[in-house]
């Protein structure tokens, strides 16, 4: 049994499609990547699994049990985090106060060690803990948006573009976090992400998405070779 399960996911808005019958698995301390142009249905997938997107068909099961008709914070409980498109931090709150709304679900007694664990990641977060988080720059909210998402201790994470808008060597440093955090913490992550070389130089399964569909899935390393995901989705004429 996978540790989570999508079958035949159909989200709609009102009569416009998010996704069409997507079916995908993850195994625990594995990185899936979910690449496609922006509206392929990868945001609406993640925030299928979250119960912040209309699901009309399909099943949602963590371990075997479903989690359509769960709320979002019922969802966190159950061990899944999720740092959305945009980063979405507060920007009127400090960043220690950002991280500590990410751990509403953690043991209060236990959340001033898992900061020191986000602010090891992060060393960055920690130099800017008392700043609004407005204030920071996109690669700063970036990290402040995963560190938020880690701090209730997901077994899953979810991330929702996180290259969006950042200068490549951002993007490089968020992948080495990101590799390190998994390594350290077992993390199953699925990644959504229209940077399709970066995403399956970091996964190790990938499905690619288009118009809401399925078109191709396999091991990063077979569709980084294939020469129309090449040419479609990776610049290589």
């Amino acid at each position: 049994m996978p540790l989570l399960a999508i079958d035949k996911l159909e989200v709609r808005y009102g009569p416009i499609y998010g996704t069409h019958e997507v079916s995908l698995t993850l195994e625990p301390g594995e990185t899936v990547a979910l690449v496609g142009s922006n509206g392929a249905g990868k945001s609406s997938t993640l925030k299928a699994i979250m119960g912040i997107a209309p699901v009309a068909k399909g099943a949602i099961t963590l371990e075997g049990k479903s989690l359509l008709g769960l709320r979002p914070s019922d969802i966190v409980r159950q061990g899944i985090g999720y740092s959305p498109e945009g980063r979405r931090v507060f920007p009127y709150l400090s960043v220690r106060d950002n991280l500590e709304v990410g751990g509403f679900v953690t043991d209060k007694a236990t959340v001033g060690a898992r900061m020191e664990q986000v602010f090891g990641y992060f060393p960055r977060l920690r130099e800017r803990a008392t700043q609004r988080a407005g204030s920071l720059s996109g690669g700063e909210q970036q990290m402040l948006a995963i560190g938020r998402a880690l701090m209730s201790r997901p077994r899953i994470f979810l991330l929702d573009e996180p290259s969006l808008g950042l200068a490549p060597v951002i993007v490089e440093r968020i992948g080495e976090i990101i590799a390190e955090i998994q390594k350290t913490e077992q993390l199953a992550v699925i990644l959504a992400e229209q940077n399709a070389v970066w995403a399956l130089s970091i996964a190790r399964r990938a499905a690619i998405l288009e118009l809401g569909r399925v078109v191709a899935e396999g091991s990063a390393e077979t569709l980084r070779a294939d020469p129309q995901v090449q040419r479609a989705y990776l610049g290589i004429a």
